[in-house]
Protein backbone atom coordinates (compact mmCIF):
# COMPACT_ATOMS: atom_id res chain seq x y z
CA UNK A 1 0.00 0.00 0.00
CA UNK A 2 2.85 2.38 1.11
CA UNK A 3 4.17 2.01 -3.15
CA UNK A 4 0.73 2.81 -4.35
CA UNK A 5 0.30 5.76 -2.50
CA UNK A 6 4.06 7.20 -3.50
CA UNK A 7 3.25 6.36 -7.04
CA UNK A 8 -0.05 8.03 -6.75
CA UNK A 9 1.55 11.19 -4.98
CA UNK A 10 4.46 10.97 -7.72
CA UNK A 11 2.48 11.29 -10.74
CA UNK A 12 0.10 13.96 -8.77
CA UNK A 13 3.29 16.14 -8.48
CA UNK A 14 4.27 15.65 -12.25
CA UNK A 15 1.15 16.65 -13.05
CA UNK A 16 1.34 19.51 -11.10
CA UNK A 17 4.99 20.38 -12.51
CA UNK A 18 3.34 19.98 -16.06
CA UNK A 19 0.63 22.29 -15.40
CA UNK A 20 2.55 24.93 -13.43
CA UNK A 21 5.68 24.92 -15.02
CA UNK A 22 8.88 27.03 -13.23
CA UNK A 23 9.72 30.47 -16.02
CA UNK A 24 13.17 30.25 -17.17
CA UNK A 25 15.60 31.95 -15.25
CA UNK A 26 17.80 32.32 -18.39
CA UNK A 27 19.36 30.40 -20.93
CA UNK A 28 20.46 27.70 -18.62
CA UNK A 29 17.91 26.10 -16.22
CA UNK A 30 19.56 23.20 -14.28
CA UNK A 31 16.94 21.74 -12.50
CA UNK A 32 19.32 18.61 -12.03
CA UNK A 33 22.09 20.63 -10.67
CA UNK A 34 24.74 19.19 -13.41
CA UNK A 35 26.72 22.61 -13.69
CA UNK A 36 28.69 24.28 -11.32
CA UNK A 37 27.61 27.92 -10.97
CA UNK A 38 30.88 28.88 -13.10
CA UNK A 39 29.84 26.54 -15.65
CA UNK A 40 26.31 28.02 -16.18
CA UNK A 41 27.73 31.31 -16.16
CA UNK A 42 30.00 30.11 -19.64
CA UNK A 43 27.05 28.31 -20.93
CA UNK A 44 24.97 31.30 -20.97
CA UNK A 45 28.26 33.85 -22.18
CA UNK A 46 28.39 31.14 -25.06
CA UNK A 47 24.70 31.34 -25.93
CA UNK A 48 24.20 35.01 -25.48
CA UNK A 49 26.55 35.80 -28.04
CA UNK A 50 25.03 33.26 -30.37
CA UNK A 51 21.74 34.91 -29.94
CA UNK A 52 23.18 38.28 -30.46
CA UNK A 53 25.10 37.55 -33.47
CA UNK A 54 22.60 35.20 -35.48
CA UNK A 55 19.15 35.85 -33.14
CA UNK A 56 18.52 32.40 -32.63
CA UNK A 57 17.59 31.46 -29.27
CA UNK A 58 18.95 28.38 -26.93
CA UNK A 59 17.88 27.29 -23.67
CA UNK A 60 18.96 24.42 -21.94
CA UNK A 61 16.87 22.08 -19.18
CA UNK A 62 17.77 19.86 -17.13
CA UNK A 63 15.15 17.54 -16.07
CA UNK A 64 15.15 15.36 -13.07
CA UNK A 65 13.63 12.36 -12.81
CA UNK A 66 11.09 13.57 -10.18
CA UNK A 67 9.48 15.88 -12.79
CA UNK A 68 8.41 13.17 -15.04
CA UNK A 69 8.63 9.42 -15.73
CA UNK A 70 11.48 8.21 -18.76
CA UNK A 71 8.50 7.77 -21.25
CA UNK A 72 7.20 11.06 -21.16
CA UNK A 73 10.34 12.84 -20.94
CA UNK A 74 10.55 14.00 -24.25
CA UNK A 75 6.80 15.21 -23.92
CA UNK A 76 7.65 17.71 -20.96
CA UNK A 77 10.82 18.73 -23.35
CA UNK A 78 8.40 19.70 -26.39
CA UNK A 79 5.64 20.93 -23.71
CA UNK A 80 8.55 23.11 -22.09
CA UNK A 81 9.76 24.57 -25.09
CA UNK A 82 6.60 25.54 -26.37
CA UNK A 83 5.37 27.10 -23.36
CA UNK A 84 8.85 28.88 -22.63
CA UNK A 85 8.36 30.30 -25.76
CA UNK A 86 11.95 30.23 -27.09
CA UNK A 87 12.63 31.89 -30.18
CA UNK A 88 12.00 35.38 -31.73
CA UNK A 89 8.03 35.71 -32.31
CA UNK A 90 7.87 35.39 -36.20
CA UNK A 91 10.88 33.60 -36.78
CA UNK A 92 10.31 30.25 -34.77
CA UNK A 93 13.80 29.84 -34.17
CA UNK A 94 14.70 28.85 -31.20
CA UNK A 95 16.14 25.44 -29.74
CA UNK A 96 15.65 23.75 -26.91
CA UNK A 97 17.89 21.13 -25.46
CA UNK A 98 16.28 18.90 -22.58
CA UNK A 99 18.98 16.63 -21.13
CA UNK A 100 17.99 14.33 -17.93
CA UNK A 101 21.17 12.67 -16.75
CA UNK A 102 19.28 10.62 -14.07
CA UNK A 103 16.87 8.64 -17.24
CA UNK A 104 20.16 8.91 -19.51
CA UNK A 105 18.24 10.93 -22.48
CA UNK A 106 18.73 14.11 -24.52
CA UNK A 107 16.37 15.88 -26.60
CA UNK A 108 16.73 18.69 -28.95
CA UNK A 109 13.42 20.64 -29.56
CA UNK A 110 13.88 22.62 -32.82
CA UNK A 111 11.69 25.76 -33.64
CA UNK A 112 9.90 25.47 -37.15
CA UNK A 113 12.64 27.84 -38.54
CA UNK A 114 15.49 26.19 -37.19
CA UNK A 115 14.24 23.03 -38.67
CA UNK A 116 14.07 24.31 -41.82
CA UNK A 117 17.79 24.91 -41.38
CA UNK A 118 18.84 21.78 -39.61
CA UNK A 119 16.89 18.24 -40.22
CA UNK A 120 16.16 15.49 -37.50
CA UNK A 121 19.05 13.05 -39.10
CA UNK A 122 21.89 16.06 -38.53
CA UNK A 123 20.40 16.54 -34.89
CA UNK A 124 20.48 12.99 -34.26
CA UNK A 125 23.93 12.89 -35.45
CA UNK A 126 25.51 16.13 -33.34
CA UNK A 127 24.04 14.55 -30.04
CA UNK A 128 25.50 10.80 -31.05
CA UNK A 129 28.88 12.33 -32.33
CA UNK A 130 29.05 15.77 -30.10
CA UNK A 131 27.17 15.72 -26.88
CA UNK A 132 27.21 11.59 -25.92
CA UNK A 133 30.82 10.89 -25.92
CA UNK A 134 31.76 13.13 -23.23
CA UNK A 135 28.25 12.31 -21.44
CA UNK A 136 29.62 8.97 -21.37
CA UNK A 137 32.50 9.93 -18.87
CA UNK A 138 30.11 11.87 -16.84
CA UNK A 139 31.50 15.27 -18.61
CA UNK A 140 28.19 16.82 -19.15
CA UNK A 141 29.55 20.17 -19.13
CA UNK A 142 31.99 19.72 -21.98
CA UNK A 143 29.25 17.01 -23.87
CA UNK A 144 26.89 20.39 -23.85
CA UNK A 145 29.86 22.77 -24.67
CA UNK A 146 30.46 19.99 -27.61
CA UNK A 147 26.89 19.74 -28.77
CA UNK A 148 25.83 23.48 -29.02
CA UNK A 149 29.30 24.42 -30.48
CA UNK A 150 28.83 22.18 -33.46
CA UNK A 151 25.05 23.19 -33.28
CA UNK A 152 26.24 26.90 -33.53
CA UNK A 153 28.61 25.87 -36.49
CA UNK A 154 26.05 24.49 -38.80
CA UNK A 155 23.47 27.11 -38.04
CA UNK A 156 25.87 29.71 -38.98
CA UNK A 157 26.26 28.51 -42.08
CA UNK A 158 22.69 27.88 -42.88
CA UNK A 159 20.49 30.57 -41.12
CA UNK A 160 20.62 34.09 -42.21
CA UNK A 161 20.19 37.23 -39.61
CA UNK A 162 17.70 39.33 -39.75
Amino acid sequence: QNDSLKDKTITTFREIYWNNLPSPKGWINDYERIFSDDEEKKLDNIISNFERETSIEIAIVTIDTVKTSSDKFEALSLHIAKTWGIGKKGKDNGILIGLSKGYRKIRIELGNGIAKALTEQETKEIIDHDFIPEFKKGNYYQGIVNGITKLMEVLRTRVKKE
